[in-house]
C-alpha cells in the first residue's frame, strides 16, 4: 500500500492543516450536543478515550508544529525525531487537560502549521536538516507526516465517536 500523504503537494497540505480544526469539531459535534454521550467522553471505548485521544493528537501536531517552525525559521535545525513517530508523544505531566483543551489545541497546532507553511518557498519545501533519529529529514516531508496525523487523527475520532 503506498502512503498518499507522501505524495501531497504544499498547496494540499497547507488546505488540510487548515481545515483541520473545522473538521475535528464536527466530528466532535454528535458528542457535544448529546449530554449521554458527552459523560461518556472519557470512557475507555477501542482502547482510549476520546479525551485521550485528541490529547495525544494534540501534543503530537504542537510537536510537529514546534519542528515546522524550526525548519522555517531557524538556520541550521535539529528535528526532534518523536516529531516524526506515528505515535503521540507522551505526555509530560501525568494528568487530562480535557476535551475542550485538547480540541483547542490541536486545532491551534494544526491552523498555525497551515500558517507557517503557506507560503514557504520551493527552496524551503526541500530544505533538509538533521534530526534527532540520526536521519536527514526534509521540511516536506514533515509537513507531510503533519497532514498524515492530522488526517488519520480525524477518521480515528470519527470511530470513537461513533462507538460512544
Amino acid at each position: 500500500m503506498t502512503d498518499r500523504y507522501s505524495k501531497l503537494a504544499p498547496r494540499d497540505i497547507v488546505i488540510t492543516m487548515r481545515s483541520l480544526s473545522r473538521r475535528y469539531a464536527e466530528a466532535v459535534g454528535p458528542v457535544r450536543s448529546d449530554p449521554d454521550r458527552f459523560a461518556r467522553r472519557d470512557e475507555v471505548v477501542a482502547g482510549e478515550s476520546l479525551t485521550t485521544h485528541l490529547e495525544g493528537l494534540a501534543r503530537h501536531l504542537g510537536l510537529l508544529e514546534t519542528e515546522i517552525s524550526k525548519l522555517v525559521a531557524e538556520g541550521e535545525p535539529i528535528i526532534n525525531g518523536d516529531a516524526l513517530a506515528s505515535t503521540p508523544p507522551a505526555a509530560a505531566v501525568d494528568r487530562s487537560i480535557g476535551l475542550d483543551a485538547a480540541q483547542a489545541a490541536l486545532g491551534t497546532s494544526a491552523d498555525a502549521i497551515g500558517a507557517l507553511l503557506d507560503g514557504v518557498s520551493s527552496e524551503q519545501w526541500s530544505f533538509r536538516a538533521p534530526a534527532t533519529n540520526g536521519i536527514k529529514i526534509r521540511l516536506s516531508d514533515v509537513a507531510q507526516h503533519a497532514a498524515r496525523i492530522g488526517a488519520d487523527g480525524l477518521r480515528s475520532t470519527q470511530k470513537l465517536v461513533d462507538l460512544l
